[in-house]
């Protein structure tokens, strides 16, 4: 027990605490700055934080998130619950040092998140063949996680009608889902892609408990060697679990002023998170022909410069939507599939990029052939 920020850091550093528990207004630091400082401390960095709070809007909740905050509780609150969710992080803590000891040899997974405020712009044709990209670059276990609960198109842009969806788990408290469970959920594509498709129809992004979407996250990161998340127009629980995840975001914009205003929203709120500039990857997705406002302008406006300019294609994008047919895969000539191959590479764990495979895959050979030639 402390009573002010000053002495809980203090006290925490006589021993190795459990759990911490924050409450945000105290009489020196907030709980914030508190949470920070821990977590700028090695030892502090896997211990999960549950923030005590009066506030409920998204700021924050951002702020929370931010500062490294596991889980939150909301003033007034019954002690029972504070005890279950202590509880909980504690088991979760556990398994995942336990899990972490099998599978000591292998690397967490590198995730991409594609991302956008405004709808329409490409983020789930993006996902779904940047996911086969990189399976047909490395032969790597790879899995495209559709996160969007408000109906999402993984499933009908690879022509699938899975049995099982994100659904299956909806309202699951942490401790009812094993392995087997999360296994039923998974499909895979005839391109040797996993996928989890979303909710068939809309589902509450309170279906899925904070400690839910952590315990299947990292479960699902020491399974996989690639983890590419479709993620909803908005800052929702879900999607923000799944950016922070994320190694790295796809900021997917349009060539219109509504699209780059959600991008500005975007970067915003990417900020306030604490995400790293080399994090977030702009890029602009040509949806228009011919398009009305110019890359250099676009990056005017962001501030930031683009990584990637995708051509307008319509017939690529528009067989992914209408026939299920990924353009990786239906048009493997096409230059969107060359751009995106490239962009497979540039994402790709930095061991693999710098050691050629035993075996190179025929995605492989291409993709440095075009390094080079560049060159």
């Amino acid at each position: 027990m402390a009573k002010s920020g000053l002495e809980g850091l203090k006290i925490a550093n006589l021993f190795d605490p459990d759990v911490v528990i924050l409450d945000v207004r105290m009489p020196d630091l907030q709980g914030y700055e508190v949470a920070r400082r821990l977590r700028h401390e090695p030892k502090f960095a896997r211990v999960p934080i549950i923030f005590i709070t009066g506030q409920t809007d998204l700021e924050d909740k951002l702020k929370a998130f931010q500062s490294g905050a596991d889980d939150y509780l909301v003033k007034p609150f019954q002690p029972e619950e504070l005890a279950a969710r202590v509880a909980l992080q504690l088991r979760r803590s556990e398994e995942l040092r336990a899990y972490q000891q099998l599978n000591v040899q292998k690397e967490p997974a590198t995730i991409i998140a594609v991302h956008s405020l405004r709808g329409g712009v490409g983020c789930t044709s993006l996902a779904v063949n940047l996911g086969i990209g990189l399976v047909n670059l490395w032969g790597k276990t790879t899995l495209v996680f559709d996160a969007v609960l408000n109906a999402g198109q993984v499933s009908l842009m690879l022509n699938a009608s899975p049995l099982h969806t994100l659904n299956d788990l909806a309202d699951q408290k942490e401790t009812e889902v094993d392995d087997e469970m999360i296994a039923e959920m998974i499909s895979r594509h005839s391109s040797r892609t996993d996928f989890i498709a979303a909710p068939p129809y809309p589902t509450a992004d309170d279906a899925f408990s904070d400690n839910l979407i952590q315990m299947l996250f990292e479960k699902l990161q020491y399974t996989y060697d690639y983890i590419v998340f479709n993620t909803a127009h908005d800052f929702s629980n879900f999607s923000i679990h799944a950016l922070n995840a994320a190694d790295r975001i796809l900021l997917v914009v349009a060539p219109d002023m509504a699209s780059i205003r959600a991008a500005i929203c975007s970067m915003d709120i990417f900020k306030k998170l604490g995400y790293p500039a080399d994090k977030i990857v702009p890029v602009l997705n040509n949806v228009y022909a011919p398009a009305i406002i110019k890359p250099a302008q676009i990056e005017k406006v962001l501030k930031v410069p683009l990584q990637l300019v995708i051509p307008h294609a319509p017939n690529e994008f528009n067989r992914g939507i209408n026939y299920g047919q990924p353009f990786v895969i239906n048009n493997p000539e096409s230059p969107v599939t060359s751009i995106v191959e490239d962009l497979a590479f540039e994402l790709s764990n930095e061991n693999l990029k710098t050691i050629p495979p035993a075996v190179p895959t025929a995605v492989w050979n291409a993709v440095n052939s075009r390094k080079s030639a560049r060159k």
